[in-house]
């Protein structure tokens, strides 16, 4: 019983004592608050705690606040203790971190700290390279910024760049890109200076300047695309042409140069020889090979040669002195002497032209039925690359001039072979035929594509052969 009024008797006392506190009559509580704690002064970035202690208060809030607020932020900004997280500075910087508490039936108060945010920025490191360090003068050089910064990259706010870099005459800007593309006009060596500069204001230079060689420099000239043929069968690998290209390349002496070979139509043994084999398709057409010459500052020179890709081989055979065109003297019934040099071989390799020989005699009826047709033949092609050859063997000129007139026909030479000397040489072509009337015909580079004797009744395989020769 007597524990029992005891407990009774210090609740009432307990009672008293928080009416007292509160005040009964509307008074107000005085907060009792320790300084605010934490370091006085802070890194830049620096993260640390601020706190304060309440020894009494009802309902306590707490609210930071930090002047000037730019210089950072607070994490659990209204509790007793606070995180702060300091901002990067250019330079030290004098900040008050302030907490304003406030409770129930108590007045606000407020309590600041003093605290200073030191700058301990850490100076930019200047890096760079050059898509190019030697070229023609005129052309143009790619500059890349490298530079790092250990504030991280994007601290880095400024970049100049001296172009014609002198220790003796110091840094002078040229250009204030990030990464800038140089055009120098004026050959010789130059140095490329960098200058980086970050938020701090801190500058860095490259330790070793790029060095750069500016060459006078004048485009490679092709002088001569040699190729042992211009005709050649589809398919027929034994028929591939052999390339060269010759070229001369003043400045700069003695530098690398590549070499590209193209074509629509079949393949190289290797593009990027200076003297490659080309081999026709398996087809016939007509086209370019063409050759490419590039320096090291891709300066360019090209250069084609023409090609013909025939269905019809090489006709050889093994009493044929030969495949290509036997030089003789020969004279014609109206231009007098022929240099063999000038017509019999009229094909300077890539120039040529396509040769039609008729051998004939007035002693051969074949001859004469035939010569309707080959007029109609050489009717469609005179305009052409293409030599119409009617060759009289063992006639007298003033026979085959009379005939000739007397018909009206027309020939780019009638040839006279007077004695059968030349014939005798050719007809290998059509296993040694004797008889006359022969055909023969040549490709541009000389060789026999086609060759016929006897009377003609129709010319469709020969005019398919000139037309693809053509």
């Amino acid at each position: 019983m007597r524990d029992k009024n005891f407990s009774q008797l210090m609740q009432g006392f307990l009672l008293l004592v928080i009416l007292l506190i509160s005040g009964c009559s509307g008074g107000t509580v005085q907060l009792v608050v320790t300084e605010i704690s934490g370091p006085g002064s802070l890194d830049e970035n620096q993260v640390a705690d601020y706190s304060v202690i309440v020894t009494n208060g009802v309902n306590v809030e707490y609210a930071w606040s930090v002047e000037p607020a730019s210089a950072g932020n607070f994490t659990n900004a209204t509790s007793a203790t606070v995180t702060f997280h300091a901002q990067e500075c250019t330079v030290n910087t004098d900040i008050v971190i302030t907490i304003n508490i406030t409770a129930w039936k108590a007045e606000p108060t407020i309590i600041s700290r003093d605290v200073r945010i030191m700058d301990t920025n850490q100076a930019p490191i200047a890096a760079a390279h050059a898509d190019l360090y030697r070229i023609g003068d005129g052309q143009q050089i790619q500059f890349f910024d490298d530079s790092t910064d250990p504030e991280g990259d994007d601290d880095i706010v400024q970049w100049e760049w001296d172009f014609d870099y002198s220790a003796d005459d110091g840094f002078s800007t040229d250009s204030t890109l990030h990464e800038p593309r140089q055009e120098f006009d004026i050959p010789g060596a130059y140095l490329v200076q960098l200058r980086v500069t970050d938020t701090s204001e801190i500058v860095d230079l490259l330790d070793v300047a790029l060095e750069v060689e500016i060459v006078e420099n004048i485009a490679p000239v092709i002088t001569q695309v040699n190729h042992d043929r211009t005709t050649s069968e589809t398919g027929n690998t034994d028929e591939g042409v052999q390339l060269e290209v010759v070229f001369e390349d003043y400045t700069p002496p003695g530098g690398p140069h590549d070499i590209v070979w193209s074509c629509e139509y079949g393949y190289f043994d290797d593009y990027t020889s200076p003297t490659p084999i080309w081999y026709p398709p398996d087809a016939v057409v007509e086209c370019d090979v063409n050759v490419e010459v590039i320096d090291e500052f891709g300066l360019t020179d090209t250069e084609s040669i023409h090609q013909w890709v025939t269905q019809f081989p090489v006709v050889i055979n093994s009493l044929a002195p030969g495949n290509q065109i036997i030089p003789q003297n020969l004279e014609t019934t109206f231009d007098g002497t022929i240099n063999p040099a000038n017509w019999v071989f009229p094909n300077d390799l890539g120039y040529g032209n396509v040769i039609f020989m008729h051998f004939w005699a007035s002693w051969s009826g074949l001859s004469y039925s035939t010569m309707p047709i080959l007029q109609d033949v050489y009717n469609l092609y005179k305009n052409d690359e293409y030599y119409h050859l009617t060759i009289n063997v063992s006639d007298e000129a003033a026979d085959v001039s009379d005939f000739v007139i007397l018909n009206s026909y027309e020939s780019t030479y009638w040839p006279l072979d007077y004695d059968g000397s030349y014939f005798n040489t050719t007809r290998g072509w059509n296993e040694g035929e004797d008889e006359i009337a022969q055909y023969i015909l040549f490709d541009r580079d000389g060789r026999c594509r086609w060759a016929a004797v006897g009377e003609l009744t129709w010319t469709i395989e020969l005019q398919l052969a000139i037309e693809q020769l053509l």
